[in-house]
């Protein structure tokens, strides 16, 4: 009998746990497992263990297969619309501006308008430089995604593996491109990876670095400085290789973050930066 009662008390509390976990999370979802998946993986992309995964999904074992569908928390940067929610209580909630969350969701055509299910996009919150400006203007840009850290092979001497240092933005060749915000030039004219660039040192531990440049805007020199919004170059394709060298890939403004208060130079994920400012 009181091992019965045990029982009970442990399905019980697993079952608390399994609503618990959804609470804290902005909403759930559901997650069709793919080929090579694993209970592990799966979890990790979530960011949860796999003992709350298999709490969230009590009747799938340990072995899953192509095809199981399973309940998973929202992914980083979505939430699910509650009953009574309002987009300021949302912004409240999330810490993002009321006005900056609406832009990032123009699928909702009436912000006033939420149902319970729909899928909010919350955009990442950078740590530092929220009020930077899109380096290229609204309309002369195509849309972009993450690139950041992928696999380059080109150098000077030869095939040579290495990580993509920042975001490519495509647009077409003589695009304007402008200053993200104030600041000193510390690198300028050729390089044989990055072609025509511009290296601009906004803070005393921190540049930011615009390449593949076709040409750069009247009065920019080395030593000079820069504001927020300033013309400051033309979109390219130049680089990967001695001086003048371009059309080796389709143009585009490289765009990167470096931390400089280590040496070499540390790069950092410029993404959920580009994706903040485009939305001021």
């Amino acid at each position: 009998m009181i091992r019965s009662v045990k029982k009970a008390v442990a399905s019980i509390t697993g079952a608390l746990l399994g609503l618990s976990l959804f609470a804290s999370s902005a909403g759930a979802a559901s997650y069709t497992v793919r080929p090579g998946d694993t209970l592990w993986k799966i979890a990790t992309a979530r960011g949860i263990t796999v003992d709350q995964l298999m709490k969230l999904n009590p009747s799938v074992g340990t072995t899953i297969y192509p095809g199981q569908t399973l309940h998973v928390p929202d992914p980083k940067g979505v939430y699910t619309v509650q009953q009574g929610d309002v987009f300021w209580r949302i912004a409240d909630k999330v810490g993002v501006p009321l006005s900056i969350l609406i832009r990032a969701n123009p699928q909702i055509s009436n912000p006033n308008v939420l149902n319970v299910g729909d899928r909010i996009r919350v955009p990442e919150k950078p740590a530092n430089y929220l009020n930077g400006t899109f380096p290229l203007k609204p309309g002369t840009y195509k849309p972009y995604t993450n690139n950041y850290a992928e696999t380059r092979t080109w150098s000077p001497t030869g095939e040579e593996i290495r990580s993509h240092e920042g975001v490519d933005i495509f647009a077409d060749k003589g695009t304007p491109v402008y200053s993200v915000l104030d600041g000193t030039i510390v690198n300028y004219g050729w390089n044989e990876y990055g072609g025509w660039r511009l290296t601009v040192r906004t803070d005393s531990s921190t540049v930011f670095y615009y390449a593949h440049l076709s040409g750069y805007a009247s009065g920019i020199r080395m030593g000079g400085t820069v504001k927020k919004g300033q013309l400051i170059g033309y979109v390219g394709s130049t680089g990967y290789g001695p001086q003048g060298t371009e059309g080796k890939f389709d143009p585009h403004l490289h765009f990167g973050i470096y931390k400089t208060n280590t040496s070499p130079w540390k790069t950092i994920d410029p993404f959920p930066y580009l994706n903040w400012w485009e939305l001021q």
